[in-house]
C-alpha cells in the first residue's frame, strides 16, 4: 500500500472541512503510509476497514517491512475485536503492537495476539495500564433466544478462558480468581505475566 500526499496538510484540512475528525483521518492515513495502523477507539463494526483489511494488505504485500499497531483502545465487540487476532495470529510480516496507554477489556486481547507467533512483539510505556475482566453482554427476545445467546456466550467464554492462558503467563487459578472482577494491570505487571514482551 503506498498513499501519497502532495498537499501540506493545512491544505489538505481544508479540503475536508479543518475539523478535528479530518486531523485524525489525517494521521490515520498518514500513518498507513509509514506501515503504521492506529487502533484508539472502542472496538467496533469499523475494525475491519481501519485494522483487519489494512493488516492484510501491508502482510501480503510481498515486502516484508514491519508493521506497528498503534493500540489505545478501551475495550468495545469481542466477536469483531477477534477478527483482528485471528489476522495477527497468523501474520507472516514481523509485526509490533504497540500499547500507547490502555489496553482494556477487547484491547487486551488484541494486546496478547500473536504471543505465540514469532513474528509478533508487543511493548508498552511505563505509564501503559491493561484491563482484563469478563464481557458484558445484553439480549431481548423471545425466552428461546434469551436462553441460545447465553449458551453460546457461556461457551465462547471458555475459548476466550483458554486463549488469555496460551497468550500469557496467567494461569487456571489466577484466571479464575480474578476473571469476574476488574484486573487493573500497570506496565511491569503486563510483562511480568508474559502480555508485553518489553516497557520501552
Amino acid at each position: 500500500m503506498n498513499i501519497e500526499f502532495e498537499l501540506p496538510i493545512k491544505d489538505l484540512l481544508k479540503q475536508f472541512g479543518g475539523g478535528l475528525p479530518d486531523v485524525v483521518d489525517y494521521q490515520y492515513y498518514v500513518n498507513l503510509q509509514q506501515r503504521r495502523i492506529i487502533v484508539n477507539e472502542a472496538i467496533c463494526d469499523t475494525i475491519l476497514e481501519s485494522a483487519v483489511l489494512p493488516l492484510i494488505e501491508m502482510d501480503n504485500d510481498g515486502s516484508g517491512e514491519p508493521i506497528t499497531i498503534i493500540l489505545d483502545s478501551p475495550g468495545g465487540d469481542v466477536y469483531r475485536g477477534f477478527n483482528l487476532v485471528d489476522v495477527i495470529e497468523k501474520i507472516k510480516t514481523p509485526l509490533t503492537i504497540h500499547i500507547m496507554s490502555m489496553a482494556a477489556s477487547m484491547g487486551l486481547h488484541i494486546a496478547m495476539a500473536g504471543h505465540n507467533n514469532p513474528n509478533v512483539k508487543t511493548v508498552c510505556h511505563p505509564f501503559s495500564v491493561g484491563l482484563l475482566h469478563s464481557g458484558s453482554e445484553s439480549v431481548s427476545g423471545t425466552a428461546h433466544a434469551v436462553r441460545d445467546l447465553f449458551n453460546f456466550s457461556q461457551k465462547y467464554e471458555e475459548k476466550i478462558k483458554q486463549y488469555v492462558l496460551s497468550h500469557s503467563n496467567i494461569d487456571e487459578e489466577m484466571y479464575e480468581k480474578v476473571y469476574r472482577q476488574e484486573l487493573w494491570l500497570d506496565a511491569d505487571e503486563m510483562l511480568r505475566l508474559g502480555i508485553v514482551n518489553e516497557i520501552i
